[in-house]
């Protein structure tokens, strides 16, 4: 209990120096660490995700069609229920989990335990400037651009993809997609995606600089918990997002009376 309050406390005050430190981000060296971290989480991550982003469109689309008798209203609604609310912002954060979240903690608890933290301190470098700041802002940016390109590789995979395994025309799929599509689609996931990077990027820092001891068998111990409370973080914020906007849970299974 104590060390959950302790993580709690600490996590918070990671937050807060962050916030604070944001104008820093124009310095040569954070900036150059910045965009280093935006290239290592959105850009080599994009290539993996366009077959099976494209997957995700046309499974959505025909076995809503085919198997569920569906109309082409209710195929395009779930569609953009799943992609643009839901699975878009979730699969760009698992990625970021697995790739980024693994690195960062990793990296960051080795320098700790390597003592290249203190050296940083004797050199009046303050850590967070350094390390956390161009970390959490660069994984910011990289999982809504990467939650994006989720979202616009699927619905276009589906629409190109499923005429040729359903019987609806692309123009059918794309007038009604258009139809349909509310600007609050995109501000909830583009909100829910700094959301995600901002608070996976920020345990995994809070725990590599943490460490349960000084030594290299601290390393993975690091990593697992990141992993996993990066994780917990992800699927609490997406379900009060959904609560909070839209009055359900797991995808309408529990309803607020609003």
């Amino acid at each position: 209990m104590l060390q959950a309050l302790r993580e709690i406390e600490g996590g918070i005050q990671l937050s807060l120096n962050v916030a604070a430190r944001l104008p820093h981000l124009r310095r040569p060296p954070i900036l150059d660490s910045f965009l280093r971290q935006v290239y290592f989480t959105g850009v080599t991550a994009a290539g993996g995700v366009i077959p099976r982003a494209c997957g995700l469109g046309v499974v959505i689309i025909a076995v809503m069609m085919d198997m569920l008798d569906a109309d082409v209203d209710l195929a395009v609604k779930i569609l953009l229920l799943l992609v643009f609310r839901e699975v878009g912002p979730l699969a760009a954060a698992v990625v970021v989990i697995l790739r980024t979240g693994t690195a960062v903690s990793a990296e960051v608890a080795m320098m700790r335990v390597t003592g290249q933290t203190r050296a940083l301190r004797y050199l009046g470098i303050d850590l967070y400037d350094y390390i956390v700041l161009p970390r959490v802002a660069g994984c910011m940016l990289a999982t809504l651009a990467l939650t994006f390109y989720v979202q616009f590789i699927a619905v276009a995979g589906g629409l190109v993809l499923s005429p040729y395994i359903i019987e609806a025309s692309f123009w059918e799929l794309t007038n009604r997609l258009f139809e349909l599509f509310r600007p609050v689609d995109f501000f909830y996931s583009t909100i829910k995606a700094l959301l995600f990077g901002y608070a996976i990027a920020a345990c995994c820092c809070w725990h590599g600089l943490n460490p349960p001891d000084l030594t290299n068998n601290a390393v993975p111990k690091v990593v697992t918990k990141a992993v996993t409370q990066s994780m917990m973080l992800v699927l609490l914020i997406n379900a009060v997002f959904a609560y909070v906007v839209f009055g359900i849970l797991f995808f309408g299974l529990v309803r607020a009376n609003l």
